[in-house]
């Protein structure tokens, strides 16, 4: 195999699984370590991957990057709709819910309000759900929709993700206990879920803290992932929504922490 054919079949390799390492290549492409390293020092000059201690990981933005709420809301869109679809299967008949500002969690909104109407329209009894949330996307979305109460959050309102954060939103969510805390995130990592901004993280924390059953929705881009401040750890997280199987060694970290990892 030549050289440029296995360097592309790495990379490939990086972007699936989140992580690779070093003494792995090897193994699959029958090669030394030593070339093995080679080609990542090129993949990584060539800003295709990431090298880290043993392996590499792919390219990932640095941990203050946050991009607009509607640059991330149409980025990987048919994931987040699956997602979305897939978290509905969570929801009873009758439940409090706790949804925060991600863009996920607004794909899940429509998904509740969508599902709503259709079983309206079908003659049959929507579910009766109170919805507690600091996002106006989620309010945009649930306004109007049978069958759901909405609560909305007091705070500082944040423009880029379109939610209110701060002292007086966690005061209004420590108040509370949900049957589902429904978050998103920037980054899942080895050591739990993060997101760029002090505030954006004690709100999301405040609402993992007040759920009696945490889900996470995050496309499989955030594998790997890390943002300068982390909400929660992942065996604080009892449920894992995504797009595609977590690879090594993402599975066995969320495995360990005994999360639920739901995916097609």
């Amino acid at each position: 195999m030549f050289a440029e054919e296995r360097q592309r079949r790495i990379a490939d390799l990086v972007s699936e699984a989140g992580r690779v390492s070093v003494t792995d290549l090897a193994a699959d492409f029958d090669i030394t370590t030593e070339t093995v390293r080679r080609d990542l020092a090129a993949l990584e000059k060539a800003g295709s991957l990431q090298r880290v201690h043993g392996g590499a990981v792919p390219c990932r933005p640095h941990s203050l990057e946050e991009l607009t709420f509607d640059d991330r809301e149409i980025h990987n869109l048919d994931e987040k709709t699956t997602i979305a679809q897939s978290a509905l299967s969570l929801l009873d008949e009758t439940m409090s819910i706790s949804l925060d500002g991600g863009t996920t969690c607004a794909a899940f909104a429509r998904a509740i309000a969508h599902e709503a109407h259709e079983r309206r329209s079908a003659g049959q009894a929507p579910r009766q759900l109170r919805v507690i949330t600091n996002s106006l996307s989620v309010i945009d979305s649930l306004a109007g929709a049978p069958g759901v109460e909405i609560f909305v959050l007091p705070g500082r309102f944040r423009p880029v993700t379109r939610a209110m954060v701060g002292p007086q939103t966690i005061a209004a969510i420590d108040g509370h206990r949900v049957d589902l805390a429904v978050l998103g995130t920037n980054g899942l990592g080895d050591d739990g879920v993060s997101t760029p901004d002090h505030d954006e993280a004690a709100t999301k924390s405040a609402f993992v803290n007040s759920g009696r059953k945490v889900v996470v929705l995050a496309d499989s881009a955030k594998f790997g992932a890390v943002s300068l401040v982390r909400f929660a750890a992942l065996d604080q997280i009892d449920v894992l929504i995504t797009d595609a199987v977590p690879g090594e060694p993402m599975s066995t970290h969320l495995e360990n922490a005994e999360v639920e990892v739901v995916a097609p």
